[in-house]
């Protein structure tokens, strides 16, 4: 949650990681949006933390692709271009079913299952109501809760890491205003029944089904309007 008040320009407030952390949640929830100028008083008091971890955050951040740092201009949250969504999905598809694989080595794990039970009933909810819903971003946002439940039950924290990471940048799609189009459906397909197959010990099934919605959700993001990128 974003402190009212800024920090001195001294060390006190939150640490350079919990400002990490808070901006990257600022990027994902839409607070920052591609291309906005990121200004380092107005980030001290939005997130309780002093100019010198304002500035580690933002070069960390930079390291990861969330924010570009200009000479003379300052940083700003990194647009995407419909390249680096391709990029992206090369490797988060991947990933995505590794970590499906884990997962399903893990079914048996205390409070695993229910995990996926949950999940489950969850996308079956959204599932019935995605004809209501309108905005990208709450697509975006229940497709990166399916993921999450997976990455949970797969319990390997440098994968989920890694996965996390390449879904954050995906964030940075331009999404304010942007409504959903004939690709509805892609973004939600094949959730349920790689679930259900996970839940009935079909491995292979799961994977299968876990790369096709991972391919599914690239050729939704795809299909946004040229507004969306660079």
């Amino acid at each position: 949650m974003a402190r009212t008040k800024a920090s001195s320009d001294n060390d006190n407030g939150a640490s350079a990681d919990e400002g990490v952390e808070l901006l990257k949640k600022g990027i994902y929830e839409g607070r920052y949006v591609p291309g906005q100028r990121l200004i380092e008083i107005d980030l001290m008091r939005d997130l309780g933390v002093s100019r010198g971890h304002v500035r580690e955050a933002l070069r960390r951040l930079a390291a990861e692709g969330l924010v570009a740092i200009e000479r003379n201009r300052g940083a700003s949250v990194r647009k995407i271009s419909r390249k680096e969504v391709n990029d992206i999905f090369d490797v988060l598809t991947d990933i995505s079913v590794i970590a499906v694989r884990k997962a399903m080595q893990n079914m048996d794990e205390p409070g695993h299952r229910r995990i996926v039970e949950d999940s489950l009933k969850a996308a079956r909810r959204f599932s019935r109501r995605a004809a209501g819903v309108r905005h990208v971003q709450e697509f975006m946002e229940e497709n990166a809760r399916f993921w999450n439940s997976i990455g949970a039950v797969a319990d390997n924290p440098v994968l989920e890491n890694t996965r996390e990471r390449l879904q954050t940048l995906l964030f940075r799609l331009q999404m304010q205003g942007l409504t959903m189009g004939a690709e509805r459906e892609l973004w939600i397909t094949q959730h349920e029944e790689a679930l259900v197959a996970m839940l009935e010990g079909n491995a292979v099934l799961a994977e299968r089904l876990m790369g096709r919605a991972s391919r599914s959700v690239r050729d939704a993001i795809l299909a946004l309007p040229d507004s969306a990128f660079l």
